[in-house]
């Protein structure tokens, strides 16, 4: 994901050098030329030039305030400092995670306390069930149990181990097709390294659980 990330985030003009490096050495390549000749086809060594048209940047609405995003067009910082247009409390919650992980679930919820109240969002605490395991059958049947006990719940948010997708997939079935309640998993490793970067994965970790409550993060304004 990361590579494909970096290809996706490249600068207009890596883009540019990439592709005129690509026709240079189609151009360059013996049987490509063939190729291209066979078909009838020839290939610029350069790309296309036409008049672009620059689109002024877009206002980002939240709760209090509005403000332009930078030149990198992100708005990340804004939208964890302040509150978004809505924000949805969170009070009767589920947290599960094994219990080889549980200095991780201490450290997630002390992050998710101290963060929420400057993005707007109050968070109680909530009901915890410290697995024994981390078998796929000891979520789903802890999951069941604790849905089945409780009148309504919120959230279900699950810690789970690294590179355990098969986990993740059960968990998903079973918070979407057989008992629907919102859920957030979290992959134990995302959680591991400074208090900073904790802090950092718990902020988006809000932002996803607030949308997913029915909340509304930022807008912008569309004029008739």
């Amino acid at each position: 994901l990361q590579e494909v990330m970096w290809e996706m985030i490249q600068s207009p003009q890596q883009h540019y050098q990439r592709l005129t490096s690509l026709l240079r050495r189609i151009r360059d390549a013996p049987d490509a030329s063939r190729e291209l000749e066979r078909w009838g086809l020839r290939l610029d060594t350069d790309i296309y030039k036409t008049q672009g048209h620059v689109l002024p940047g877009e206002r980002i609405n939240l709760r209090h305030r509005s403000f332009l995003p930078a030149e990198e067009l992100g708005w990340h910082r804004e939208v964890t400092k302040e509150a978004p247009i809505a924000a949805i409390s969170i009070n009767s919650w589920l947290l599960v995670y094994p219990k080889r992980l549980q200095h991780l679930a201490k450290d997630l919820l002390a992050a998710l306390r101290s963060s929420c109240g400057s993005m707007g969002m109050q968070v109680g605490q909530p009901s915890v069930q410290e697995l024994r395991d981390d078998r796929i059958e000891s979520y789903v049947r802890s999951i069941q149990s604790s849905l089945g006990s409780q009148d309504k719940v919120q959230l279900l948010l699950c810690i789970i181990p690294g590179g355990r997708d098969d986990v993740y997939g059960a968990i998903k079935k079973l918070c979407c097709v057989q008992t629907p309640v919102p859920s957030q998993v979290i992959n134990a490793q995302s959680l591991m390294g400074h208090p900073g970067k904790i802090r950092s994965v718990v902020q988006k970790v809000l932002l996803q659980i607030n949308c997913k409550l029915g909340g509304q993060l930022w807008g912008v304004d569309i004029p008739l």
